[in-house]
Parts: structure tokens; C-alpha cells; sequence
């Protein structure tokens, strides 16, 4: 005969294997069913290039570029799924320099949504965070690809991350304003 522990042992295992056996159902199935994403845009109202200093000590004088954008998208899809738990969306600059042929990669500007949230994505804002050349100056790049970028996070499953928004056609990249 079995004691209570070993029928309370048994019946929690079984419990844990139908949970985790549900789980997975569940992230398969959200994953096989990610909507798509109908593509925004993104408007660039105001790009400037000055002299400036990072906050922090022992900062050099160089170059820092700042603008003013607006954001126009539609993430309704995402957001009514049952599964999404968040989304996180980013606005980078991709950008190659002439001289040494390094491509840059950005972020500019980012948003959490939780699911109760907003739906429709109009946001007219400015960079969050500084941009910055690594050789210090912004001479060598002529243009910049504006895009914004989605990253989906499921109660169950796997993280997944697509275009949400681009600018028209390339940015470009104004000369320095000097004071």
C-alpha cells in the first residue's frame, strides 16, 4: 500500500507534466501564429549636428547629433494576441562611415508597451539617448537609415522582433552647427 506522501508525490508530478505539457501547446501554437505587421513610417522633423560633451568626467569636446521625430504605426495585430505580455520597440540609425567602411548600428529612442496600454503608435519625440560618432565626428557619413524595430515578449514561448517602421529613404546627415 502507498502512503500519503507518495500519492500526493505522484498526483503533483502528473499535475506537473500536464502543465508543462499545456505550456508548450500553447507556445508552439502563439508561435505559428505571430500576425504580421502592416510597415509605418518614420519622420525626421529635425537632425543637428554640434559640439558637445558627454556627461561624464574626462569627456572630450566632439561631435553630437540630436533630432526630433515622428512615429506613425499600427501595432494592433501584436497587441490582441492572448500570449503578449509586453513590447518593446527601438528606433535605431543605421549608418556606414566613408573612411574606414565601418557600418554603425544605433539606438536612438526606445518604448515599452505593456498589453493594456495604447495601441496605435503616434509619437512625436527626440532621442532619448546621445549620438555619437566613435572617431568623434560625423564628416565621413553622409546619410542614415531610420528604422524602427519591435521586440514581442510572450507569457510562454519564444521572443520574437520584426520592422515596425522606416523613414522614406535615407537620412542625410547635416553639416556641424558652429557656435
Amino acid at each position: 500500500m502507498y502512503s500519503t506522501l507518495q500519492r500526493l508525490n505522484h498526483i503533483s508530478s502528473l499535475a506537473t507534466t500536464y502543465v508543462m505539457i499545456l505550456l508548450g501547446l500553447i507556445s508552439i501554437a502563439s508561435f505559428l501564429s505571430l500576425p504580421s505587421v502592416d510597415v509605418g513610417k518614420v519622420e525626421i522633423k529635425d537632425l543637428i549636428v554640434q559640439k558637445g560633451r558627454l556627461r561624464r568626467w574626462g569627456a572630450r569636446h566632439e561631435e553630437l547629433a540630436s533630432l526630433k521625430f515622428d512615429i506613425r504605426t499600427d501595432l494592433n495585430p501584436l497587441l490582441n494576441s492572448y500570449n503578449t505580455k509586453q513590447l518593446f520597440i527601438y528606433l535605431t540609425a543605421s549608418y556606414e562611415e566613408q573612411s574606414t567602411g565601418h557600418t554603425h548600428d544605433v539606438v536612438l529612442w526606445d518604448r515599452i508597451i505593456q498589453r493594456a496600454e495604447i495601441r496605435d503608435i503616434r509619437a512625436e519625440a527626440k532621442n532619448k539617448y546621445q549620438w555619437r560618432n566613435p572617431s568623434g565626428t560625423f564628416k565621413n557619413v553622409e546619410y542614415a537609415n531610420m528604422t524602427l524595430h519591435y521586440s514581442l515578449m510572450p507569457y510562454v514561448g519564444i521572443l520574437s522582433s520584426g520592422l515596425a517602421a522606416t523613414a522614406q529613404g535615407p537620412v542625410t546627415i547635416p553639416e556641424l552647427i558652429k557656435r
